[in-house]
């Protein structure tokens, strides 16, 4: 193995092992009763700005708004950002970190659905099918509540969850659209559609919880939300785009997947919480189909983290 390989598949993997302590954090936020809006709206705020001032100083003309790029940067903020953002981490104040990563990987059955009417790419048989697999995965992972009658006590839960992977899908989707020199460039699609959420997130938190929580968040709440903000968001990003300068898209889409692993095992062996085997027969599941569709294709990847 080369060594730029090497340190493709290392920066990759840093990646997923990084977005892969997002949802363990999340719960451990939850059970510390600490407010979710001010987690989401603290994590789009901090990672929008770092970013801002690392465009500036690297491509400062991709800052440089037009008019005709609001309405896109909004949808983006509104439909992918701020979706997946609150859709993913109030989930977690109901939902186990199993379940809530099974529902929200789920995105790529949503992808292979939409992607024909916003990208213009029809997906081929070999991602339907892993569509189809994931589907069945996310089937698979709620069916015991579905047979025991508890759905009930995790349907807000379960609403939160596939709220996050509609957002995911249009964040990547967006993001596919900017690759491929759209209207707005990847690095202003980024910064802004991380600033326009957190101004949106602020106001809905404004209007809903309020603001007088900050005063009373610990340091350890400080830390973690930190943490989520800094490490898991702009370091996870950063290493894996400059992981695919070294290896190829495909590649890292299966190592990617190393996401689900590192949040099960941080949910079962750290945070004590169960998990049950459908909810790891739905994850090996959706890990098999995205190998199956990243080596079949070999080109873009959808695995880009939450």
């Amino acid at each position: 193995m080369s060594g730029s390989k090497f340190k493709g598949i290392s920066l990759v993997l840093l990646a997923g092992v990084l977005w892969g302590t997002m949802a363990p954090v999340g719960k451990f936020l939850s059970f510390e009763r600490t407010d979710t809006m001010t987690v989401v709206f603290s994590r789009a705020f901090l990672a929008g700005c770092i970013a801002f001032l690392f465009l500036a100083w690297k491509a400062p003309q991709d800052l440089r708004l037009k008019v005709s790029q609001l309405p896109t940067l909004s949808f983006y903020a509104v439909f992918g950002v701020s979706a997946m953002y609150c859709g993913f981490f109030m989930s977690l104040n109901f939902l186990s970190v199993a379940l809530t990563e099974v529902i929200f990987f789920s995105y790529p059955l949503l992808i292979a659905l939409l992607s024909p009417f916003i990208t213009k790419e029809k997906p081929d048989r070999t991602e339907i099918f892993g569509a189809a697999l994931i589907f069945l995965a996310v089937v698979l992972a709620v069916l015991p509540s579905l047979l025991s009658g508890g759905l009930s006590l995790s349907l807000k839960g379960l609403g939160w969850a596939a709220l996050s992977a509609f957002g995911m899908t249009f964040y990547s989707l967006f993001a596919r659209v900017a690759a491929r020199g759209g209207q707005v460039a990847q690095g202003t699609l980024f910064v802004y559609g991380m600033l326009f959420g957190a101004a949106i997130m602020g106001l809905g938190k404004t209007f809903s919880t309020g603001w007088q929580d900050l005063a009373s968040l610990n340091r350890a709440q400080i830390g973690w939300i930190l943490y989520l903000s800094l490490i898991a968001t702009l370091v996870g990003y950063a290493s894996f785009f400059i992981g695919l300068r070294h290896v190829t898209a495909a590649t890292a889409g299966v190592i990617g997947t190393v996401e689900l692993v590192t949040a099960f095992a941080l949910s079962f062996f750290v945070m004590n919480q169960s998990v049950t085997l459908n909810e790891l027969a739905a994850a090996a599941l959706i890990i098999f189909s995205i190998v199956l569709v990243s080596f079949r294709k070999g080109v873009s990847c959808s695995t880009t983290g939450n």
